[in-house]
């Protein structure tokens, strides 16, 4: 414990002093567990028992980077994405909301990595619709998940080959796009009446903003030039044509413009 408790104070010192070289030292210090593929269970020892916020950021940013730069082997992969899906569930409506939001990146970085090399990774969805089941919290990192989910497949990523990427883009616009904007509708419909309350109206946000996502993918694999008149076209298979034609979609869209006001509002029309 008195070995967690000095880490903790550097990692207190790495992200908030205000002297330059005391940061610089810690940096130093804790650079192991991001660069040092033997230092990948001393994370999840600190994910498990820090007390601090800044020590489970290290650790959920460390493991980001030691994913995303080396090749961990497969079932490693598979036990950082499950533990990280299991912890958001039990313990993410209790952390700090930058905490929160690294170990999203994290599972989500680890999901794509593997969305072509094992079917578990693909499963985060069903998955991830148990959170949604769940209380207003739960619900809102489920949410939040999946736009940064869509987010990850959508962008290339430094260092992985962009014919790579694409491989990884186009499996899961075919095999999970589509669910997830559905997820997004069925949100939206549910939250719709909730108006009022602070937490309605942030989850209304996420469903809303994971629409608009999964709208904006790059279905073609083209890069869209902002500048040109192309901006705001959806260009999406066949099989989205009786959801997107379905006259409750589009009414539901133009409630919620009528029901927020700006800059939330002008989202409903991307």
């Amino acid at each position: 414990m008195e070995c967690l408790a000095q880490l903790e104070a550097l990692c207190e010192r790495l992200y908030n002093s205000l002297d330059s070289a005391e940061r610089a030292h810690a940096e130093s210090t804790l650079k192991c567990f991001s660069v040092n593929t033997d230092y990948i269970s001393q994370c999840q020892y600190i994910l498990d028992n820090a007390s601090t916020p800044y020590a489970l950021l290290l650790a959920s940013s460390s493991l980001l980077k030691q994913v995303t730069e080396h090749r961990l082997p497969l079932q490693l992969r598979l036990d950082i994405r499950n533990y990280i899906i299991n912890y958001l569930a039990t313990r993410g409506p209790d952390l700090e909301p930058f905490v929160v939001g690294s170990l999203i990146q994290l599972f989500c970085r680890v999901t794509k990595f593997g969305w072509l090399d094992d079917d578990r990774f693909r499963e985060a969805v069903n998955e991830l619709i148990n959170f949604l089941s769940q209380p207003t919290q739960h619900f809102a990192i489920g949410l939040k998940i999946l736009n940064q989910l869509v987010s990850e497949m959508n962008q290339s990523t430094p260092g992985v080959p962009l014919s790579h990427h694409r491989k990884i883009a186009c499996s899961f616009r075919d095999q999970s796009l589509l669910q997830i904007f559905r997820i997004s509708l069925t949100s939206l419909c549910q939250l719709k009446d909730d108006v009022t309350s602070i937490d309605g109206s942030k989850l209304q946000e996420l469903a809303l903003s994971l629409s608009l996502r999964c709208l904006s993918f790059d279905f073609m694999g083209t890069s869209i030039d902002e500048s040109t008149d192309e901006l705001g076209t959806v260009q999406v298979s066949s099989s989205w044509r009786p959801v997107l034609e379905d006259p409750s979609t589009l009414q539901m869209f133009f409630d919620y413009y009528a029901l927020n006001k700006a800059p939330f509002s002008k989202e409903t029309f991307g």
